[in-house]
């Protein structure tokens, strides 16, 4: 007779937690070394995104996810979070080849772009066609005219700093970037434009004129109260700099002939502002157009050497003009 075999010992309630535990952990494991070390089967190479000043960590997240870089969003904003997520980088980046969601969140907090971009400086002053002079110098195959086209109602909105474009980057992907800075800049100075009780365009126009005609910082906000105090009497403001900008060429000697020649932005022909900004100020020049210095100054003027020189009345003016410029 076969004796019956002895019944197995069931497996005890913590023996059973305890390999429930390491199966859920072994689990969970594999699914994130899915997530965090294999890039997605169908990542798309040779790619561009763009992340924009403004744009989030979770925003920048959906579009890696809904372009298939990433596996998962909730894992790169853990490790945006891990590595730092203030330190993402504003900048359009290029994906060759597929990467894990680790590499990629350190790709976008160290500004690997993927490529060599092509810096451009636009410095303080510069107007729209200047901009776009300096573009054309530093962009292959792009268009100033379609630029000039597309920027004829940005001018003075068009923020000076230093950009790094990738090299695809077309006209409108340039024109935001410049814009957007540049709207960046006036969102933080809104309650002081507010509180000076002027219009944003007033304070553009005028910025864009302190830019063009103060050389040095110190005497951005005393030329700013003389313009102002200028337009509060009734005077012309007889701004050179106007000169420049509606007949496109670099002079600061005015001729008879030009300052009788009839334009909205011949500012010793016409009283008050001219209809637009003359260039794309800096945040300086836009806070002396906001700060204006009082002074019983009325006239000044750009001596040879460089120097600016103040006079209250026109008879001090001339006498400047005398000693400092004939």
């Amino acid at each position: 007779m076969i004796k019956p075999e002895p019944p197995r010992p069931s497996l005890t309630l913590k023996a059973k937690i305890f390999l429930a535990t390491v199966v859920a952990v072994t689990a969970g494991l594999c699914v994130l070394i899915v997530l965090t070390v294999f890039p997605p089967r169908d990542f798309p190479a040779n790619t561009f995104i763009h992340v924009d000043r403004g744009k989030s960590v979770a925003v920048i997240g959906g579009e890696l996810k809904e372009k298939g870089i990433v596996r998962s969003e909730a894992a790169f904003k853990a490790l945006m979070i891990l590595f730092g997520e203030k330190r993402m980088q504003v900048g359009i980046y290029f994906f060759g080849e597929p990467m894990s969601v680790v590499n990629v969140a350190l790709k976008l907090s160290q500004r690997f772009l993927g490529y060599i971009p092509n810096r451009v400086t636009i410095f303080e002053g510069m107007s729209n066609a200047k901009i776009a002079t300096a573009l054309a110098k530093e962009i292959p195959d792009f268009s100033a005219e379609e630029f000039l086209s597309k920027t004829a109602d940005l001018e003075g909105k068009l923020f000076p700093d230093t950009y790094f474009f990738a090299p695809e980057a077309g006209v409108d992907e340039i024109i935001f970037e410049l814009h957007q800075n540049w709207q960046d800049q006036i969102t933080r100075l809104r309650p002081m434009i507010l509180f000076s009780g002027k219009s944003l365009n007033d304070i553009l126009i005028m910025a864009s004129l302190i830019e063009r005609e103060a050389r040095e910082e110190t005497d951005r906000r005393l030329i700013s109260g003389i313009l102002w105090k200028r337009l509060a009497i009734g005077m012309p403001l007889q701004v050179d700099a106007t000169f420049e900008y509606y007949t496109n060429y670099n002079t600061y000697t005015i001729t008879k002939a030009e300052l009788k020649k009839d334009s909205p932005y011949n500012t010793y022909l016409n009283k008050g502002l001219p209809p637009t900004p003359i260039a794309n100020p800096g945040l300086d020049a836009i806070l002396a157009a906001l700060q204006p210095k009082k002074s019983n100054y009325l006239y000044y003027l750009t001596g040879r050497d460089g120097k600016m020189y103040y006079a209250e009345d026109f008879a001090g003016h001339k006498e400047n003009r005398r000693l400092y410029l004939d």
